[in-house]
């Protein structure tokens, strides 16, 4: 049984995974993504709602970046710490591929993008493999401008409706507003735990991409 733990985004939340299929999903208020102990909260009321234990807990997922700095921390050091407690595999799930698995199953690639701030969106190119179950990315996550996306038909993502009006003028996309699910991150948490892709806690840091405007301005001023 996997736990799958999403706090990238302005809304954070929680889904249990068993038999093949998610069994149980919490969604988080924004102070759930700030506190690890609210996290554990969280857990055992989504736990005793589906009748579970977290004694029954097998894998935990995360979702791993890009997105909010502090989200991203929190939910990490829940994860880690779950992971080292009982003992179980910890999986890192690219944010982005979680946007993009909620897709349609009718579309093969899709670009999944989140907001980079200062105009700019973080984003990565997703195609299904060869039994079409998975999009998987085809390359690292990069900053774009809104304008200069990869020629992609289908976009996706929390930011599309923010900038639909830069977005409809690139011609043929299909745009698709979504945020990232414990759900989704649950299936491909279970997907990774399968093929034996699991991290390792001590090393697993946030995909930030790039630093913080704060901490960019930092190191300019020689800080």
């Amino acid at each position: 049984m996997l736990l799958a733990v999403e706090t990238s985004g302005m809304t954070g939340s929680l889904a249990v995974f068993a038999d093949g299929q998610v069994v149980a999903e919490r969604m988080l208020e924004s102070e759930g993504r700030r506190h690890a102990q609210t996290l554990v909260q969280e857990t055992g009321q989504l736990l005793s709602g589906a009748g579970l234990k977290i004694e029954q807990l097998t894998a935990v997922a995360v979702s791993s970046g890009p997105g909010s700095f502090t989200g991203l921390r929190v939910g990490l050091v829940f994860a880690k710490t779950l992971s080292w407690l009982r003992g179980i595999p910890l999986l890192s799930v690219n944010t982005l591929q979680a946007i993009a698995q909620q897709c349609s199953e009718q579309h093969s690639e899709v670009l999944s993008i989140s907001d980079a701030q200062r105009g700019e969106v973080f984003g990565v190119v997703c195609r299904r493999d060869h039994d079409g179950r998975i999009l998987r990315p085809v390359a690292e996550v990069q900053v774009f401008g809104v304008a200069d996306l990869p020629a992609v038909t289908v976009v996706a993502g929390p930011v599309v409706e923010q900038h639909r009006g830069v977005l409809e003028q690139l011609s043929g996309r299909k745009l698709v507003a979504l945020s990232p699910r414990a759900a989704t991150v649950a299936v491909l948490g279970a997907d990774q735990l399968q093929r034996g892709q699991t991290a390792v806690p001590e090393l697993l840091e946030p995909l930030y991409v790039r630093p913080s405007y704060a901490e960019e301005k930092r190191a300019a001023a020689g800080g």
